[in-house]
């Protein structure tokens, strides 16, 4: 059924695109041509603006002349009147009306002369063309687009001929994708499109300009940036939503959005309450989701069916962003300040039950079954701010961030282990609570100073980077567990155990970079285009971590003095490093700009741990020097106005320093099943690895195809792998060791194509990722290889039709795979998902949204499942304004969700299953206030 529903979908977009290319027998649109004149000096005119209008007034398309002053329309309907309107800067208009003839698909207007301007009239009418271009900028006039007084940006965005609002929310423009939206010259609520596109009404706005904005860290490099031009006074607004739903089982949910603007400022206030896994991780999300208008099948914040638990959550916050210089046109004159605060409470209820196997040798296995129980409950606080400071050469960015989080639970599980013929040979059940406080600041500080315009002065910047990170956290527990052994019931342990922890960090990072050697040492000396720069990094960490642990003596807690604790470590990490490169450049004026480039980095690592702790065997003081080379190789191409391509290639090294839990941990015996021992003679591991990318980008105005990949392979010397005894009755010792051996392949890639036709707009797109691992342990004493591999294939096809029809299908198929050849052994689970949303405007008031998905897991070991989720929506929009929304939502409607989790390990192999949301269904009211400008009386 899954196949056959994207079978269908498939053929329905070719059957689209089909009909949408293929030419009637009697040809149904031409072309027009002609050459632009001045009549007064007798030249050409290049970039003067041509557009093309219906017999309404609304625009059919438009361009600018070329350095010929020629100009070409395709595409144009044959036997209607249409109207031509040619101007330009310091020139009358020109305008005739013009018709294809039937039966013709050519009409050649030859030589179209305007008239310079005559400045000295008393009155000049100006019409206003829909574009113009001034100083490489392309303005887009909004009032030379009619529609409807409740239009958005998005709205007019749709009608402008070359511009293309794809159904996932990129915009493009002659097929080049935009990169930067901006309002009045600065980012709108931290940039989203879908906030800026669809809140702010056309009436609003005055022009739309596009322009490339050059990228200052590789000059050869520019994205493509539209900014929004307001009218004057519309920069002073409000927006947001007000929602209020109820359902059957009494769920509800409740959310509210109000954000506000001035010149300078922008501020957002949000908060939600519902119980129907709907929990926003930020303030942006619910930001997003609360535009007045929009067209798509995917809604960022909704109820989650595939999240583990019953969850209700009430969420607030407040952003704001301050511009101190709102109109500066300088990009190296910017000032700013941005805050906010994000109050979350999260209480969730979550059962679970997990059957694992683990594999002792060929023929010998452990079953076991555990069942867990849990009630939570967490508050946490988020604060942060961030400055920007930039001036001329100097930019200072300062950011800060504390959290709070206090959280407490009840847990209960029961656990069992069973042997090769079914029998039970050990029991480990307990109940623990748990309360946490928590506490982290974290500040970081950037000062850079660039010089590249003073070419007389050698010292051409460096860049200083302070980063600080403070954390407390106090944590009170209690673990009660009852241990049988069914073999040998003298065995039985049973503990009653309080843990008092305290856990203080304080960690800060020094990073340099000076950057341009070559200036620095030679001055404007070619050198063959060798240059040079000098890295330092400085890490410091001081944790302290005091445990006192207690344990149950008849009515008493008496202390445990060997699981009680003082620990402190001391750790420096210093980093010098020095790197060469060079580049080769080769270009061609409005052609193309080629560029490759070489970096070789040679970095000696040095470290200082030493760990202070009231055990003597704790007490380890250590030296590591590592040498940690880089090296890279980057190729760009860039083909103006037709694709370009970025290929780069970089190897690196990484060293991973074992801690003090990993060298002489305190192992706690409550839980039998994992008891976690050390290894005094671990040394460091070191990981080196090769990573590939490939970017390429199409630039073509229809059909582009996009692309991307990146692979890494890596491995590492000396991994710290585990060494792992386990008993008949699934009791284990964990220990640590190091190892060669450990390799990893790893590869994401994602192709898109594109096709837009003359109403709707076609999309497909392809991601896939595979990761491959081999890692050595022991197991028993015996040493052998786990080969793990995991994929994940994604076929989507996105369609749109006006701004009437939205449709979306996905095709995704997951596996993940483990085998231990040593073992014999081999587990493997499939995941396949089929999913197909839709959305259908039937009126500007009234519209109909559903999704469903069908779901298989296929484990090798266990039961296969099949569910379907299926959701449908129906929203009405009323009062004049539409900002008055009821909606009646379905969810669940087959009451089929279910939650299953495979996962194969090491020498394991675990099937889960939890609670999830099921079936339920609910009526919302929504609110959508939406003002921009204040009310003026007009002066007569």
């Amino acid at each position: 059924m899954r196949f056959s529903l994207l079978i269908i979908l498939g053929i329905f977009c070719l059957c689209t695109s089909t009909y949408a290319q293929t030419p009637a027998t009697t040809p149904t649109t031409g072309t027009i041509k002609g050459i632009v004149r001045d009549t007064a000096h007798n030249y050409v005119l290049k970039s003067a603006t041509v557009s093309i209008y219906r017999a309404d007034s609304s625009v059919l398309n438009y361009q600018l002349s070329n350095n010929y002053g020629e100009f070409k329309f395709t595409n144009v309907p044959i036997g209607q009147i249409l109207r031509i309107d040619v101007s330009n800067v310091g020139y009358e208009t020109f305008r005739q009306k013009i018709t294809i003839p039937k039966g013709e698909t050519l009409l050649d207007l030859k030589t179209l002369i305007i008239n310079p301007r005559n400045e000295t009239l008393k009155e000049v009418v100006i019409s206003i063309p829909p574009i113009t271009y001034n100083n490489d900028t392309l303005e887009i006039n909004a009032a030379a687009f009619k529609l409807d007084s409740n239009a958005t940006v998005e709205d007019l965005l749709k009608k402008v001929p070359n511009i293309t609002v794809w159904g996932d929310g990129i915009i493009t423009v002659n097929g080049k994708e935009v990169k930067s939206l901006l309002v009045n010259g600065k980012q709108f609520f931290d940039g989203d499109n879908k906030v800026t596109l669809q809140n702010i009404p056309k009436n609003a706005l005055e022009k739309i300009q596009i322009f490339n904005n050059a990228d200052r860290n590789n000059p050869l490099d520019s994205n493509l940036v539209a900014n929004l031009k307001l009218k004057k006074g519309k920069d002073r607004s409000y927006f947001g939503k007000i929602g209020l739903g109820y359902g059957t089982d009494n769920h509800y949910q409740l959310d509210g959005n109000i954000n506000f603007t001035t010149p300078k400022l922008q501020l957002a206030i949000i908060g939600a309450t519902n119980d129907v896994n709907k929990t926003p991780n930020d303030i942006n999300t619910l930001v997003r989701n609360s535009t007045f208008k929009g067209t798509g099948t995917s809604v960022e914040y909704q109820p989650d069916f595939r999240q583990a638990g019953i969850n209700k959550g009430t969420v607030a916050g407040a952003k704001m962003s301050y511009n101190f210089t709102p109109d500066s046109k300088e990009w190296n004159n910017k000032s700013s300040l941005s805050a906010d605060y994000y109050f979350k409470n999260i209480e969730s209820i979550n059962n679970s039950q997990n059957q694992n196997i683990t594999t002792l040798s060929s023929n010998n296995k452990i079953y076991s079954f555990s069942e867990n129980t849990s009630v939570n409950n967490s508050e946490s606080h988020r604060q942060n701010s961030q400055f920007n400071y930039f001036k001329k050469n100097h930019q200072i960015d300062i950011s800060e961030t504390f959290s709070t989080d206090n959280s407490n639970s009840v847990q209960t599980n029961i656990r069992n282990a069973s042997d090769n013929n079914n029998q039970t040979t050990s029991t480990n059940n307990g109940s623990s609570t748990n309360n946490t406080e928590n506490q982290n600041f974290n500040l970081r500080a950037n000062y850079s100073y660039n010089n590249y315009n003073n070419w007389k002065q050698r010292f051409k910047g460096f860049t200083l980077g302070y980063n600080l990170s403070m954390n407390n956290r106090n944590n009170d527990r209690n673990e009660i567990t009852e241990f049988r052994d069914l073999l040998t019931p003298a065995l039985k342990r049973d503990f009653n155990r309080n843990y008092q922890t305290n856990t203080k960090s304080f960690n800060q990072n020094i990073n340099l970079a000076i950057r341009d050697l070559k200036s620095l040492f030679f001055g404007n000396k070619n050198l063959s285009n060798f240059n040079g720069e000098f890295t330092a990094k400085l890490d410091i960490d001081n944790n302290k971590n005091k445990n006192q642990v207690s344990d149950l003596n008849g009515s008493t807690y008496l202390t445990n003095d060997y699981l009680s604790n003082n620990l402190q470590t001391n750790q420096a990490i210093f980093t010098p490093g020095l790197s060469i490169s060079k580049s080769f450049y080769k270009n061609l004026s409005n052609r193309y700009n080629k560029n490759l480039s070489f970096r070789l980095a040679a970095a000696q690592q040095l470290s200082y741990q030493d760990n202070k702790s009231i055990k003597s065997f704790q007490n380890i003081n250590r030296n590591y020097n590592n040498f940690v080379p880089t090296a890279s190789i980057s190729y760009s191409n860039y083909q103006y106005g037709t694709h370009q391509t970025s290929i780069s290639l970089n190897y690196n090294t990484q060293v991973i320093i074992p801690t003090v839990n990993q060298l002489a941990p305190l192992t706690d015996s409550t839980n039998l099943y994992n008891l976690q021992r050390g290894n005094i003679n671990l040394t460091e591991a070191k990981t080196k690895s090769l990573n590939l990318s490939i970017y390429r980008y199409d630039m073509r105005n229809k059909n582009t195809l996009n692309f991307s990949a990146n692979a890494s392979i890596g491995l590492t010397e000396d991994a710290i792998i585990d060494s792992s005894f386990i008993d008949a009755r699934n009791r284990r010792n964990n220990y640590l060791a190091n190892a060669d051996g450990t390799k990893y392949a790893r590869l994401y890639g994602d192709v898109r194509k594109s096709l837009k036709f003359k109403s709707s707009e076609l999309k497909f797109g392809y991601t896939t990722s595979f990761n491959v691992n081999r890692t050595p342990n022991y197991l028993n004493g015996v040493f052998n290889f786990s080969n793990n591999t995991s994929t994940e294939n994604k076929i989507s096809t996105n369609y749109t039709f006006k701004d009437k029809f939205a449709l979306e299908g996905s095709q995704s198929i997951g596996t993940s795979s483990s085998k231990q050849k040593s073992l014999n052994t081999a587990y493997k689970n499939t995941t396949l998902t089929s999913a197909l949303s839709a959305n259908y405007n039937f009126t500007k008031k009234l519209s109909l949204n559903s999704n469903v998905s069908f779901n298989n897991n296929n484990p090798s070991v266990g039961e296969t499942v099949n569910f379907t989720i299926w959701n449908a929506e129906a929203n009405y929009r009323f009062t004049k304004g539409n900002n008055i929304e009821l909606k009646l939502s379905a969810l669940d409607l087959l009451k089929q969700n279910r939650a299953i989790f495979n996962f194969a390990g090491t020498n394991t192999f675990t099937t889960s299953t939890r609670n999830v949301l099921q079936q339920y269904f609910m009526v919302t009211l929504s609110y959508y206030p939406r003002k921009f400008g204040n009310n003026t009386a007009v002066k007569k």
